[in-house]
């Protein structure tokens, strides 16, 4: 809340237009209005600015002296539509400033709604008055219609006529400015800014206290008996009441106004500047909201895009090393093999008959590790093992980083490799020596 004194908000009311200053306090014009109608402060008419603005003559009302003290100070409540994006109230405010400029231009008497001119009816707006005057008032008196291509209401029949002439002025004031209706399924919808808003148009119930018929008494006094102590009525009886609202179906829980509806003085006719730089909002409200939605998804899929990329790079660089380590445990092998065949070969002569088949054994197993670990050999065991120490391609990675593929075991192999055909097949250590010609002692069978 704010406190400002009459003279400061007379000052700023009149230095710039009345939407400026009350975007500055976090309420609406028609609330600001208010307030200054209640501390006495005088406002410019509408059209003010925009006549100004054109070099034409002007009167600025001076502040009349006021007797009341506890008036002296205005406190202004802002709400919550101060907490929304400048861009949101940027664009409702560029809206109603053309709109007052289009009033200023072409002057027309809202003040007495039978006295505007006649706008034709769209065939949308047919369609609806047909509709609404065939359905059937319920036991409040209301009658309501939702279907496609027409605008969804809920209206008493004698406020028809005048329900119907509001919409067409609302739809004729839009198209001015270059939004339109819209036939949808479930209705009809205002687009504005390429955005389509739902609404439609309601009559406040009138409350009056409700009177019990001897019936409900009877009713009650049955069931004080039973000891219950609530009346078995509403407390009040819904009425139409002639008075009509617009309300915007979108963006709930924004602090965007979303009901403007006739009050004791303003009426919806009035108020069709305001009601649609409130769609103008509105439009603003959910453009960005897909923005920030689509920027929320971007960041999302980027985020999730990057988890799958590190997970791929982890994985093969897992395997990677689980390969390196398969080689390193067979030079390790050798490395072992070489030092006890060095050892043998540097044993006394007279000692050689008896460790020669060790030797054999060796030099034959040492042949085994240099062709598992040969560059032709390691090759083909990687490839085999899915085991690439080339960086894949990063969009090809993005495309397959959804699958889940089969990784059999890292192993080193031994290969038959037939070049004509640029086939490899793998093969036992038994079927590779045989193929090589080394001398294997095979077991004796039968």
């Amino acid at each position: 809340m704010k406190t400002v004194s009459r003279e400061e908000l007379y000052e700023q009311v009149w230095s710039k237009p009345m939407t400026k200053v009350a975007a500055d306090y976090g309420v609406t014009g028609t609330a600001l209005k208010k307030t200054c109608n209640r501390h006495r402060i005088p406002t410019p008419e509408r059209g003010y600015w925009a006549k100004l603005e054109h070099g034409k003559r002007v009167q600025k009302q001076p502040l009349p002296p006021m007797a009341e003290r506890h008036l002296a100070k205005v406190r202004i409540a802002g709400s919550s539509e101060q907490h929304l994006s400048p861009k949101v109230r940027e664009a409702k405010e560029k809206a109603r400033d053309k709109l007052d400029k289009l009033a200023a231009a072409h002057p027309t008497p809202t003040a007495a709604p039978d006295l505007m001119p006649s706008i034709v009816e769209s065939p949308s707006l047919a369609a609806t008055r047909r509709a609404i005057s065939k359905a059937r008032p319920d036991d409040q008196g209301f009658a309501a219609i939702r279907s496609k291509g027409i605008v969804p209401l809920k209206i008493a029949p004698a406020s028809i006529e005048r329900g119907i002439r509001v919409l067409s002025q609302l739809f004729a004031l839009a198209e001015s400015q270059g939004h339109l209706p819209k036939a949808t399924e479930n209705g009809m919808v205002l687009v504005v800014e390429k955005e389509p808003i739902v609404f439609g148009l309601e009559e406040r119930p009138e409350k009056t206290l409700h009177q019990a018929t001897p019936a409900e008494l009877k009713r009650r006094d049955e069931r004080m008996r039973w000891g219950y102590t609530t009346d078995p009525w509403p407390k009040y009886d819904p009425s139409p009441s002639g008075k009509l609202a617009i309300v915007i179906h979108a963006n709930l829980y924004s602090g965007l106004r979303r009901t403007y509806s006739d009050g004791k003085t303003q009426t919806l006719e009035r108020m069709l500047p305001d009601i649609l730089a409130g769609f103008v909002a509105h439009a603003a409200l959910i453009s960005e909201n897909r923005r920030e939605n689509e920027e929320r998804a971007r960041r999302h899929r980027d985020a999730e895009a990057q988890r799958r990329s590190e997970e791929a790079f982890n994985s093969r660089e897992k395997r990677r090393m689980e390969f390196v380590d398969a080689v390193h445990e067979q030079l390790d092998h050798r490395d072992k093999l070489t030092a006890v065949l060095t050892h043998l070969e540097n044993t006394a002569s007279d000692h050689e008959a008896r460790v020669s088949a060790m030797a054999t054994w060796i030099r034959q197993r040492l042949k085994q590790i240099d062709a598992l670990i040969s560059p032709p050999f390691l090759d083909i065991s990687a490839r085999s093992s899915k085991v690439d120490f080339a960086e894949p391609d990063p969009e090809k990675e993005a495309e397959s980083s959804g699958s889940f593929g089969y990784s059999p075991p890292i192993t080193l192999q031994l290969w038959s490799i037939d070049f004509e055909k640029q086939l490899a097949t793998s093969c036992s250590p038994l079927e590779w020596a045989n193929a090589v010609g080394l001398e294997v002692k095979k077991d004796p069978v039968g």
